[in-house]
């Protein structure tokens, strides 16, 4: 069994380290991206949600971004939306001093927005889990191209259940792109087959795949964003 773990630990290792060479190849040449400094460690996003969200942006060149979670895909975001002027970026972060620590670094872009908001423990089937409160006040009647779910903190099962109040009021059914990271744990399992049920309940086509280096990322998308299952 041991050797079983550590087989499959050097697989995502190597997976990992060939997603850092692709991104790195990929971004080399961005017109974009100037500031090519990123840190994934097992507490940020890792290589392979890196890479798929630049492709993301880079090709699909998204308008309308929410993100659960300030880090390392916030540097990638921002630097976006500077070049891209008519995007919007709204990011909803629960820990107050991480917010102070990163806007003392670098200004915001003007189409940029950092909300600090209040997390929350709810009961979802059952079970104890952390959510965003009261987080129909932030996103209103928005439809987003491209959601990122990557908080608030975990819990054991159903972790960061707010990305199933979205569906299907602030997405377009005919064109979205959610990514929910840490796809590996058994909470976030819990809450991706929720969102499946979701998208099936209200009829949405949807694609599949899961990113996979020493974390994963599942990322869905409508049937016209098919080929980002394919990067």
């Amino acid at each position: 069994m041991k050797l079983f773990k550590r087989s499959r630990e050097n697989r995502n290792m190597l997976k990992e380290l060939n997603y850092a060479d692709v991104f790195n190849s990929t971004i080399y040449k961005s017109d974009w991206l100037i500031d090519k400094t990123f840190s994934p460690t097992s507490y940020a996003i890792g290589y392979p949600l890196l890479y798929v969200l630049y492709r993301i942006l880079d090709e699909q060149h998204p308008k309308n971004i929410l993100e659960f979670g300030l880090g390392q895909s916030t540097k990638l975001f921002h630097q976006y939306s500077a070049f891209i002027k008519e995007a919007h970026i709204t990011t909803l972060e629960h820990d107050s001093k991480w917010v102070e620590f990163f806007s003392n670094k670098k200004p915001l872009p003007p189409n940029a927005g950092l909300i600090v908001v209040e997390s929350e423990i709810i009961s979802f089937k059952g079970f104890k889990t952390r959510s965003i409160k009261d987080l129909d006040q932030h996103v209103k009647d928005n439809k987003y191209d491209l959601i990122l779910v990557d908080a608030p903190t975990v819990f054991k099962r159903y972790s960061r259940p707010q990305i199933l109040k979205l569906v299907p009021g602030n997405i377009d059914p005919d064109h979205f792109i959610v990514i929910i990271d840490d796809s590996q744990r058994r909470g976030e399992k819990d809450t991706c087959r929720e969102l499946e049920k979701s998208f099936r309940d209200h009829n949405i086509e949807f694609c599949k795949n899961e990113y996979c280096g020493i974390k994963s990322s599942a990322l869905y998308c409508s049937a016209d964003n098919r080929f980002l299952t394919t990067l």
